[in-house]
């Protein structure tokens, strides 16, 4: 199973802030929850492990489900992380 949530401000676990390797964004991102990593992907569809953000960290934003969809590519589509909406931000 994989959780995820919606993380709208930067991240900056090891007091710099992350960026995007392909687009270069600073925010916006979805952390995604798989057993003990947390994953971030960008609105450009680039995804990567980030070691730097715990369970913990992703537990402290996590809620309650609002929606399941029954495959990844589906739920990332819904979402706007499958690199439909790369370079831009919704807040």
């Amino acid at each position: 199973m994989i959780r995820a949530v919606p993380h709208h401000d930067e991240l900056n676990p090891r007091g710099t802030v992350i960026l995007c390797e392909e687009c270069k964004a600073g925010r916006d991102w979805l952390l995604l929850n798989v057993r003990q990593h947390v994953f971030v992907r960008c609105r450009c569809g680039h995804e990567w492990l980030e070691d730097d953000l715990t369970v913990e960290y992703f537990e402290q934003h996590f809620s309650a489900p609002e929606t399941a969809w029954d495959d990844f590519e589906t739920a990332m589509a819904s979402t706007g992380y499958d690199g439909a909406w790369a370079g831009l931000y919704l807040n």
